[in-house]
């Protein structure tokens, strides 16, 4: 199975492909307001320990042997940037990768946002002055995978901002799991 994660300090977006390299689970874990990294964690742990439970991924027929994960970002880039910011985010990012290469045996592997994106969706052109690449995403995960319910603000019914962490999670599994079969191809050839 492989196990895709777009992994902020607020919201963690979880995508889960089964051996067949299709979607089985895509959700999310929001975290509460002014808790620590470390709750934050621990706030992770807990979901995953319940999606691991729900889902068997203790049973070795459901094992996670692959994890991909969104690089944090690496520079400044507009308003929501700043080294404050890139640091929680390293900081976020390698606590949970510790945790589940502990938990699953695995070493993630990590991918720039670019790249996945281009990877797993190589046709789409995103403009440079597209005032939401995020929702142009989104909708090409909502065109290849229509059966996914989801989720909107039962207040306003609008769609709600997680989706696209968990559309950003979906793209990270999904051009780790384009990488391996180039990679296996290649392999082949040679």
């Amino acid at each position: 199975m492989t196990l895709g994660l777009d992994i902020s300090t607020t919201v963690v977006g979880i995508s889960l492909f089964d051996s067949e390299n299709k979607i089985c689970s895509l959700e999310y874990i929001k975290f509460k307001e002014k808790t620590t990294l470390f709750e934050r964690l621990d706030d992770f742990i807990k979901y995953m320990d319940t999606l691991s439970s729900a889902l068997g991924l203790e049973n070795s027929e459901h094992k996670i042997e692959h994890i991909s994960i969104e690089e944090p970002l690496k520079k400044f880039k507009g308003r929501f940037s700043n080294a404050d910011t890139i640091q929680k985010l390293t900081f976020m990012n390698a606590m949970i990768s510790g945790y589940l290469y502990r938990k699953f045996g695995t070493v993630p592997r990590y991918y720039n946002v670019n790249t996945a994106r281009k990877t797993a969706f190589p046709d789409l052109k995103i403009p440079q002055s597209a005032p939401n690449k995020k929702y142009i995403i989104w909708e090409s995960v909502v065109e290849r995978e229509p059966q996914i319910n989801w989720k909107y603000s039962k207040r306003t019914h609008k769609l709600m901002k997680e989706n696209f962490d968990m559309s950003d999670a979906y793209v990270c599994g999904l051009c780790d799991i384009i990488t391996r079969e180039k990679t296996e191809k290649n392999i082949v050839k040679d």
